[in-house]
């Protein structure tokens, strides 16, 4: 709706569903200005009846932070006829209260000024589009919407009112600047509360069962405490602070208001009588504690509010990471199954029409079929890597931890990579290597991509030599495996375990770019830790692999295993 027509603006929060304004915008331009006139009228003399004397100004007034709350959501092309409708609204209260015309005259412009500058603070900090749902955000709206603007408020009021009223401008300045301040803090928060919500979403909110004791425990503990506790004031919101631990920000808000409402009665019926004092100042002090026992609630109630917020977020977010486990589920099973086969066919094949019939064929065909068969290799070595990785990442949580000798793991990767450690004419020394706690299959796909990379990773011409040995610190078995290959740059270590990061070319170095982020990954299933302890341009790296030793070899010393000897 254009914002020149719309009686209020809808902002949005993130997790609030679906907020709107509590009147709807479909009333005619002139009939809005006169409810908000009405609505103010009847706050006003409800705040004059509850703490006005004969001859002496309001000491607690409500409605200009109802005005101001109500303002902040609306459109700005719609102010002047409300401001016009909260003026004459003012006017008509002083008035009836049997001011003179010029007496209350004098009291409009204050009250204008404090109404406008509370509405361009709030809009200006944005707090017309939030939920108020975090302390840091409440705060704001009680120092720009309920004090900045009563000292300007008061500091208009007593220049324009104490020459009509006789009484002294620290007097006018400190009645005015208290009431205003006190009825912000409880009207506006939940004014911007309520703003937010729908009349059906607003009832759902407010009338939960909690709220049939806590409204009345709220009203009778601050009138019993008011008559016969000596300091009344630092019971009040207790039970308001229990309240912000079991119901929405927006309730905290009502029963907040409800408190005060009982502390302005109690003050008005003499149920609380203010010690004496011997200056007009004083009574900042009694109005200070009124203030204490209403803002902490809030705070709480937002700050609640906040972790709520999260609690929902991570729900959320929680729900849709099982969507996505599960299409990862649904993933690894068909490239398990549908994916493999055709590459298998196209692999497999291709081998044999070269096998059969390659010296028939054309040297460009011969060539084009060997990069048809070297495409599908790669991508089911690439689909092999992706698939081991799917799946670690599905069942880290179900690894079964075990004694495995690393010894037989490097057995089995070795027997793995025999055509290559061949082709390579490869050295490779292990070390006696310890009994750790992982499981086996695992390991073996961990040692695999160590190796192959350590054999892989070597310029031309030069023989592969990978060691592999081990250390003891604490119950943590520190394995590290050391190759002579190309090196790794300080600039590229942190790309190194990035899933599908590749350091060279694939024409130089072919790869799926998955190896030692599986690798990782293997490691920390078990409960271990894979990490870069050397690397440099000059040529050669040292992975260590951090695993804990099983119990019976926690007391052995490195040595005490029988040698595995050397590999060419």
């Amino acid at each position: 709706m254009a914002e020149g027509t719309a009686w209020f603006d809808s902002g949005r929060t993130p997790l609030e569903p679906d907020p709107t304004v509590l009147l709807q915008p479909r009333w005619p331009a002139l009939l809005g200005p006169l409810w908000l006139g009405l609505g103010y009228a009847a706050v006003a003399g409800l705040s004059v009846l509850l703490s006005r004397q004969s001859g002496s100004v309001a000491t607690l007034w409500y409605a200009n932070a109802l005005a101001v709350g109500l303002l902040a959501h609306r459109a700005p092309a719609l102010w002047p006829r409300a401001l016009l409708a909260v003026a004459l609204a003012n006017l008509a209260t002083n008035l009836a209260w049997g001011d003179s015309l010029l007496t209350a005259l004098a009291f409009v412009p204050p009250n204008l000024v404090e109404i406008v500058l509370g509405v361009l603070l709030l809009r200006r900090g944005g707090l017309h589009r939030t939920g108020l749902r975090s302390p840091t955000l409440m705060l704001r709206l009680l120092f720009l919407g309920g004090l900045l603007p009563q000292v300007a408020g008061a500091t208009v009021g007593a220049l324009v009112v104490s020459s009509r009223v006789q009484v002294s401008f620290g007097t006018v300045w400190l009645a005015w600047f208290e009431g205003s301040v006190i009825g912000a803090a409880s009207v506006l928060p939940l004014v911007c509360c309520a703003l937010r919500y729908r009349r059906t979403e607003l009832r759902a909110r407010l009338w939960v069962p909690a709220m049939a004791w806590l409204l009345p425990a709220t009203v009778g503990l601050a009138l019993l405490v008011l008559a016969h506790v000596p300091y009344p004031f630092v019971y009040l919101s207790f039970v308001l602070m229990v309240a912000a631990l079991q119901v929405e920000l927006l309730a905290v808000a009502l029963l907040t208001l409800a408190l005060s409402l009982t502390l302005a009665t109690a003050l008005a019926l003499n149920v609380l009588v203010p010690p004496p004092a011997t200056e007009a100042w004083h009574s900042v002090f009694v109005y200070l504690a009124f203030a204490a026992a209403l803002v902490p609630a809030l705070l709480l109630g937002a700050a609640v509010a906040e972790l709520r917020d999260h609690e929902t977020q991570l729900r959320q977010r929680s729900q849709s990471l099982e969507r996505a486990n599960a299409g990862l589920q649904q993933f690894v099973h068909i490239a398990s199954h549908d994916m493999r086969e055709p590459l298998n066919t196209i692999a497999q094949f291709t081998g044999l029409v070269l096998a059969d019939h390659g010296p028939t064929l054309a040297a460009d065909a011969r060539a084009q079929l060997g990069l048809v068969r070297r495409a599908a290799l790669r991508l089911r070595a690439l689909l092999d890597d992706v698939l081991h990785y799917a799946r670690l990442q599905r069942d880290a949580e179900q690894v079964l931890l075990q004694p495995v000798a690393l010894e037989d793991v490097l057995a089995q990767v070795r027997q793995a990579l025999a055509a290559r450690l061949a082709a390579s004419a490869a050295q490779l020394q292990v070390a006696p290597l310890p009994v750790v706690q992982g499981q086996a299959s695992l390991l073996q796909v961990l040692f695999a991509n160590l190796l192959g990379n350590a054999v892989k990773f070597v310029p031309a011409g030069r023989v592969p030599q990978v060691q592999v040995d081990w250390q003891r610190d604490g119950a943590w078995a520190r394995v590290r495996v050391q190759d002579n290959g190309i090196g790794i740059s300080a600039a590229d270590a942190d790309k190194l375990f990035k899933p599908f990061s590749r350091l060279n070319l694939r024409r130089d170095f072919d790869g799926s770019g998955l190896g030692l982020s599986l690798a990782r990954e293997v490691a920390r299933a078990m409960g271990g830790e894979l990490s870069l302890a050397r690397g440099s341009e000059a040529g050669g790296a040292c992975f260590e692999l951090s695993l804990l030793l099983a119990e019976d070899q926690r007391t052995r010393s490195p040595g005490s295993a029988p040698a595995s000897g050397d590999s060419r």
